[in-house]
This record gives structure tokens, sequence and C-alpha cells, in this order.
């Protein structure tokens, strides 16, 4: 819930609570059991599928562990966080987010986050928690860029209402993107200004379900150069490097990676070989 990949969870008193596709859920595992409750009037049958979408249940996540543990970084990346899943996140919510991921920090991102939603969707309440939807295209269209601009979104505004206006206009759809190749997805999101390459890979991988996507920001040029490559390398390199080493799964590996180096350090992972 805390790796990077979504901007909506927090934890409060033992529960982790979260906005996921219009819903407030509040989560908690005890031992191998996963106890949710929802603010949605769904069956629990409905949720329970959901859920297991959601949270990549379905995915043989044994096996593609097994497949990238292939040498010490990695094998401590996961030995310290095995059981984490990359989640299929709602389309829209995830290619804006990451929209506003561009050039910011964890916290920032949810707080403008926070600030939109707050604004612009709607109130949902679960136990006495209040939070807001993720706003929908439409809403967004209609704020304008000023307003926007005035959420904190700064430089990004003008792109996330260009994107925003073209999807509510039914110019765009992000439902297409689910029959696509990696490749084909992958070049239609830089088809809108303001989302380029590692923008586009985030949601390939965490919302259409392409593992083999990689997206390299500073923290995971660091890890390629710094743990495997010995010298700095160019963005195009180190996607070379990463495919052919880690194959398939490589969106897996690069999490693992990614969360340990963000939480437990970088430094930790270069002592493994000493």
């Amino acid at each position: 819930m805390e790796c990077g990949q979504s901007f909506r969870w927090q934890p409060l008193n033992g529960w982790y609570y979260g906005i996921v596709e219009g819903r407030l859920l509040k989560i908690r595992q005890e031992n191998q059991t996963l106890i949710v409750e929802s603010s949605a009037d769904e069956e629990e049958d409905q949720l329970d599928v959901f859920l297991r979408h959601y949270l990549d249940l379905n995915r043989d996540l044994p096996t593609i562990l097994d497949a990238v543990d292939i040498d010490p970084f990695i094998h401590r990346s996961i030995e310290t966080f095995r059981g984490m899943r990359i989640l299929n996140q709602e389309v829209w919510e995830c290619l804006a987010s990451f929209i506003l991921s561009q050039n910011n920090n964890v916290p920032r991102i949810k707080g403008i986050i926070r600030t939109i939603s707050t604004r612009f969707g709607k109130k949902i309440t679960l136990d006495d928690v209040i939070d807001y939807s993720f706003p929908t295209p439409q809403a967004l269209a209609e704020a304008g860029v000023e307003t926007l601009y005035d959420s904190g979104l700064g430089y990004r505004a003008p792109y996330m209402w260009a994107v925003s206006s073209t999807v509510a206009a039914g110019e765009f759809d992000l439902e297409n993107l689910k029959s696509m190749s990696y490749a084909e997805s992958k070049q239609e999101l830089m088809g809108f200004k303001g989302i380029g390459e590692k923008v586009a890979d985030c949601i390939c991988l965490f919302s259409l379900g392409h593992v083999q996507a990689l997206p390299i920001d500073v923290w995971v040029k660091r890890i390629i150069e710094q743990l495997y490559l010995k010298r700095e390398a160019s963005i195009r390199e180190i996607r070379r490097f990463a495919e052919d080493y880690f194959g398939e799964h490589l969106g897996y590996a690069q999490q693992y990676l990614f969360h340990y180096a963000r939480t437990v350090g970088l430094e930790n992972l270069l002592e493994t070989e000493r």
C-alpha cells in the first residue's frame, strides 16, 4: 500500500483506509487472512472478485519471484518484502496520478491528489473516516487550467486539463488501452503532452497489467547503475540491460528493488556484495 504505486492509502488505528474506484475501503491482514470492509453497497462475492483483481491475487507471484530471484540484491529485496504485489488500478486515476508525479515527491503527490479530490470528487464515509473519490475527467475538464493551477498542480495543470478534456469529450477511450499490447498502449499514452516514457510505463505497469514495463526514475536509474553496471548509463542502456537481465517479469523485479532502496536504503544493498 505504500510502495509508490498508489497515493490514496493511509494507515489508521491498525487498518489501511483507501479510496479505490469510488469506494472507501479499510483493510488489514491477520496472518494469512485479509479483512476488508467497504463503503459501497455490494455483495461479498462482488467485492471478492474486485479485490482479487485490484490486489493482483490471481497472478502466480511465487513463480514470478522465483524467476527474478537471480542475484543477492534482488534476493534480499524479495526476502524483505515477500508478498508485495503490483496493483491493478483504475486506468484514469492511475494516468492522472502519474502525470502529477512528475518532478514530485510522494508526500506532495498525495497532498495534490487529496486537494483535487476534496474539491472535485464526491464525499465518501466509512466509520468516522471521510474521504473523496478521485475526480472524473469531466470534473477536471470543467475546472479549467487556472483552477487546477491554483489547486497545486503548477506546470502540470495544462497537461492535466488537456488529457481530461480529451477523455471527457470521448476523443480517447481509455478502455481501449486494455486490449493493446505493451508497446501499443505505451505509444498511445505517449501521444499525450505531459506523458513521457516513465509516466507511460507507470500506467502500463500499475493499471494495464504489463509486468514487463520498466518505469525509470532517479531511483531505478541509480539502482541499475550502482548495483549492476557500476557506471553511469543512459536511459536506453539501462532499459536494454534490465530487459535482458530480468526478462518478462521486469516490472516486478524493479518494484522490489525500488521499494527496498527507497525504504531500507540502497547502501544496504551495496553491502550485500562485500
